[in-house]
Order: structure tokens, then sequence, then C-alpha cells
């Protein structure tokens, strides 16, 4: 590693954004990355962003510039080309397309929030054009990158549970099970609902690109995949209107089942047994309007092997709790549970965003392309999930992720 400093710029100044700025500047809070640039449509957000202390910790206290549009910024030809490196995007997923190629067009690196893009094709032209990027091979010094910021990989749990599964010990996987669920009662990771009592864009098809799968539930899509291995088909069953004051056009719920791609070595964990069928997961999503949930109680992820479980809890998102998120294993040592991390650490799952940060600078110094395109494939494979799901649940069959 070098002592190499990054300018960046925020494009989209919502919600999300607020994490990410908490966790670069918690993690990397020594100017490795300086905040220079602020572009967004609402005035509003550019100032609560741009007052936040962690914005202010990443700026030094110097001005942030603002920008209404991300042309506007590219215009400024001077400070642009002078003083921005990474242009992280948060923006609603039908832009993801447009702005991450535009982005790429000006020789920057461009870190790109989940997920990868609502559609197959915008999906198919990212990693077209990420690919594209690898012509200059692993040791280029310059050029863009296109890195997408999924955070869940990072998740202390999650990291820490394919270590243990890896490492046998909960011998051999049987099942996983992956419950996602959200209530705008707790709004512990929507941010504030809008004056209409609605979602804004999040609620519209044509925008989000569908409902909370593609939404929030992407989210614990990539863990089983971490665990578990690559999905190959789906058979799912989605529910509509199911909150109508929220305004959601998507689906407010979604159950289904994955089944997993067969391990290669016959000595893995997640190998199965001869003539037993092959290794798979349940995954349900669901948002309810102001019902509560029970986020104290429901694990958000349960891993089932042979000698044991590993749970990882439901209170992952509550930040403010002691050991949220935490990850329990029970096997014959203790099979009434014990924690596997510290249960006094604060954060939750909003700890990964650190972790993310980390290995987007660490990719950003090494130049790392190989890692850097890894990301936008494994987005890409999250989102062709989400949308085998969508096929499924019209056909009524069993559909294939590789559509």
């Amino acid at each position: 590693m070098t002592n190499s400093k990054f300018g960046l710029v925020v494009v989209g100044c919502g919600q999300i954004a607020t994490h990410h700025m908490d966790a670069i500047a918690s993690r990397l809070g020594d100017g490795a990355i300086q905040l220079r640039a602020l572009c967004d449509p609402s005035e509003e957000r550019r100032n609560v962003l741009a007052n936040l202390p962690s914005s202010q910790k990443l700026s030094s206290n110097e001005t942030v510039k603002q920008y209404s549009t991300f042309d506007d910024l590219i215009a400024d030809s001077d400070f642009f080309q002078q003083t921005i490196d990474i242009i992280f995007i948060a923006v609603p997923h039908d832009l993801h397309e447009k702005l991450a190629l535009q982005a790429l067009a000006q020789n920057k690196i461009v870190v790109l929030e989940k997920p990868l893009a609502p559609t197959l094709d915008s999906c198919n032209k990212l990693t077209e054009a990420s690919l594209a990027l690898q012509k200059d091979g692993p040791n280029s010094k310059e050029g863009p990158m296109l890195i997408v910021a999924e955070q869940s990989p990072y998740w202390e749990s999650v990291a820490l549970a394919r270590e243990m599964i890896a490492d046998g010990k909960i011998g051999r996987l049987v099942t996983a099970s992956a419950y996602y669920y959200e209530s705008m009662r707790d709004n512990i990771t929507s941010g504030s609902v809008d004056s209409t009592g609605g979602l804004g864009w999040r609620g519209s098809i044509a925008r989000a690109g569908g409902g909370i799968a593609i939404d929030g539930g992407l989210h614990w899509i990539r863990p089983l995949r971490e665990l578990l291995g690559r999905i190959d088909e789906v058979v799912a069953v989605t529910r509509y209107g199911l909150a109508p004051e929220l305004g959601m056009e998507g689906e407010s719920l979604g159950h289904a089942i994955f089944k997993i791609q067969p391990a290669l070595e016959s000595s893995s964990p997640l190998a199965q047994p001869n003539e037993s069928g092959c290794l798979t997961a349940t995954y349900s999503c669901n948002m309810l309007s102001t019902a509560p949930m029970a986020h104290d109680m429901c694990p958000y992820f349960r891993v089932t092997g042979t000698k044991g479980e590993l749970i990882i809890g439901g209170d992952g998102l509550a930040k403010e709790k002691p050991g949220a998120g935490g990850l329990r294993l029970y096997d014959d040592e203790s099979p009434t549970g014990r924690d596997m991390l510290p249960t006094d650490r604060l954060g939750g799952f909003f700890l990964g965003f650190s972790g993310l940060w980390q290995e987007i600078y660490r990719i950003c110094i090494e130049r790392d392309v190989t890692k850097a395109h890894e990301t936008v494939v494994r987005a890409a494979d999250d989102v062709r999930t989400v949308l085998a799901m969508y096929k499924s649940a019209k056909s009524g069959n069993w559909e294939s992720t590789q559509i």
C-alpha cells in the first residue's frame, strides 16, 4: 500500500449515502479518501449530507462543492479533472447504467451502489463495459474501474460464518434459510417515508426494477451465495398490494427455494450425499407498513449442517443495540449456543459498510482490476437471481438464473 489519497464525489445524496460517509470516516478517516463534491438535484439533500460530522471529517472542514447534475460537475472541467478520483453513485436503480457508463468515460474509478442495474440488458452492458477495462491487465496503473458497493459480504457475521463453514465447524451443509423483513414502523433501513406516505422512487417498478426482493432483499441473497455457492435455479411466489398505503407497485412479499450449484470436490462441506438431491436454501422477503416485526427473535439467516447450526441474529439493523447482528454456533460443545462475536460491539450490519470501503480502498490502491470486475459479475448474478424469481412467480416453474 502507498499513501495515495483519493478525491471523492458523491452522486446521489439520499439516505444510503449517509451510511457510506459514516463508514469511510470511521475506517478511512485519515485523509485516504477526501470528500470534494456532492451532486444531487435537491439542494436540501446535498446540505444534509454536507453537514454530517462524517462528511465534515472527510472534507477536513473545507468547502465541498455542490452540483445539481452530473453534467454540471463534468462541465467544471478543471476542478473535476484535477480533484476527483472516485465517483460514488447512489441514485435510483434506473439511472445506474447511464451514469456509470458516463462516469467510466471520464476515466475515473466508479463505485456503484447495488443493485448493478434493474434489468438484464443493463446488467449485461455494465458487465461488458467492466470486462473491456481488463484489456491492460492486472498491472495497469491508470484508467477507469467499476466497483459495485454490495456491503453484505462484509457483515462480520457473514464473513465469519463463511470461514467456519469452510473449516467444517458444522459439518456437511444440509440446508439454509434467509428471511428479510422490514416495517416502516421501525423504519430502520429506509429513511423517512415521503410526504405522500409512500416509498418514493423505491415504490416504482419502472425505477426500482421490482419490489422488496430487488431492493433491500438483495442484501439477503448475496450472503446465501457467499455461504453456499452459486444459485442455479429458482422457484418462487410473490404477492402485491399487501400495504397499499406504501404506494408500492412491486412485490411486498416473496418466497423462494434456491437450488445451489453442486460442489466440485467431494470433500467440500458443501458436497451432498449421492442420490440425495442438490443443496437447497429457502428465501423470504417482505415489507409491511406499520406492523411490529420480531427483529429480536427471528433469525435473518440459519445454516444447518450435520454437526450443528449457525444463526445470524435478526437484530442486525439495530445499530445501537450491543451485539446486534451477531453469530451463534450450536454444536455438541454448546448445544444451547454460544456467541462467536463480541456481544458488546455496536453497529450491527452497518459495520459492513466499513469493511466494504476498506476493500474498495485496497482495490483502488493496488489497481486490482480483477477484483473490481468480480464485484460486477457477482452483482449481476444477484440481479439474475431476483429476475429468475420474478419469472418463476409468473410461470409457476423452476427458472434458471442464467437468463
